[in-house]
C-alpha cells in the first residue's frame, strides 16, 4: 500500500523527541534518529488499538509525526465498539456510528480510511477469541478461522511492519490486556512457517508500548512533545468521537495534561540455558 500524505506538511520543528540513553535524556534530531536511525520512507508502522479511540489518545502526536516523516502508518482496530453506547437510543446503530467516527478521527491525524483495518471482534468480548479455531457463521474470520492470533498473524504478514505499537499490558481493561498478550504471541506465529494460508513469514518487528489509561510496567524510552498545531490536531481527532458523551471532558483533561506522549520499547528475552549456568557453576559443598 502506498503511504498516505497529510494535506499540509508539518514542520519537523513541530515535534521534539527525547530518548533515555543509559538513564539520561538525550534530544534526538528527528523521529528517524529517535527510532533507530533508518529513514522512515518505505517503512510500515502498525498501530494496534483494542478500541477505536485508544490510538488517538495514546499516540495521536506520534502518528502525525510518523506520517509526516514518510512512514506508511497502518491502524488495526480490534473491537467493534458495540458496548460504546451512552444512551439507550444509540444501542442499535452504535457499531456503524463508531466506525464512521473512527474514520473521521484518523483522517484528522493524516491517516486515510484505506489505512484503517477493522477486525470486528466484539467490544468487551475478547476472552472467547483468545487463540485460533475454526470460525462459525457470523464470526470474524480469515481463511475459515477466527481468533485474535489468527487475525493478528494475518495482519502482520499482510502489512509487514518494521515497527508495531500497542497499549501497555498494564491497562486495567481486559480488552487491552488480551490484545497485548495475543499480539505478542502472534509476532512469533507470523515470523514462523505455521498457518501458510495467512501469508508469508516476516522478520519480527520492533515492538513498542504506549500508555492510554495506566502507567507502564517500567520507564518509557521515548518522549514526544508536540507543538500547538499537532496538539490541537490530536485533540480534534479525539473529539471526533461525538457519540461518547464524556468526550469533551476527556479532551479538556488531555489539554490540561499537555502535549506529551511516551513510548516504551519491548525487548524480548528468549530462554537460553546459558543465562543460568553461572548460578550453578560454583563448587558444591
Amino acid at each position: 500500500m502506498a503511504p498516505q500524505t497529510t494535506s499540509t506538511s508539518i514542520s519537523t520543528s513541530a515535534f521534539q523527541f527525547t530518548r533515555l540513553v543509559d538513564g539520561r535524556p538525550v534530544r534526538q534530531a528527528s523521529l528517524e534518529a529517535a527510532t533507530g536511525g533508518a529513514t522512515l520512507a518505505g517503512q510500515t508502522w502498525m498501530f494496534v488499538s483494542p478500541h477505536d479511540d485508544d490510538l488517538c489518545i495514546g499516540a495521536g502526536l506520534l502518528m502525525q509525526a510518523a506520517v509526516d516523516a514518510g512512514a506508511d502508518v497502518q491502524a488495526v482496530i480490534v473491537t467493534d465498539g458495540c458496548l460504546g453506547y451512552c444512551e439507550a437510543s444509540q444501542q442499535d446503530d452504535i457499531v456503524e456510528v463508531r466506525k464512521a467516527e473512527t474514520i473521521r478521527s484518523f483522517e484528522v491525524l493524516g491517516v486515510q480510511e484505506s489505512h484503517v483495518t477493522f477486525l470486528g471482534f466484539p467490544d468487551g468480548g475478547l476472552t472467547k477469541y483468545i487463540g485460533r479455531r475454526q470460525a462459525v457463521e457470523g464470526e470474524p474470520q480469515v481463511a475459515g478461522f477466527t481468533g485474535l492470533q489468527n487475525a493478528f498473524t494475518h495482519s502482520l504478514r499482510e502489512l509487514r511492519p518494521s515497527h508495531v505499537f500497542v497499549p501497555t499490558k498494564m491497562d486495567l481493561h481486559p480488552d487491552h490486556q488480551i490484545t497485548h498478550n495475543e499480539l505478542m504471541i502472534s509476532l512469533f506465529h507470523a515470523s514462523g512457517k505455521i498457518w501458510p494460508e495467512l501469508g508469508y513469514p516476516l522478520d519480527v518487528p520492533q515492538v513498542h508500548e504506549m500508555a492510554v489509561y495506566c502507567d507502564f510496567p517500567s520507564d518509557p524510552h521515548l518522549e514526544i512533545i508536540g507543538g500547538d498545531g499537532p496538539f490541537e490536531t490530536k485533540l480534534a481527532s479525539i473529539a471526533a468521537y461525538e457519540s461518547q458523551l464524556q468526550i469533551a471532558e476527556l479532551v479538556e483533561q488531555l489539554r490540561s495534561a499537555g502535549p506529551f506522549e511516551y513510548i516504551r520499547d519491548v525487548n524480548f528475552k528468549l530462554y537460553s540455558p546459558e543465562r543460568y549456568r553461572s548460578l550453578f557453576s560454583g563448587d558444591q559443598a
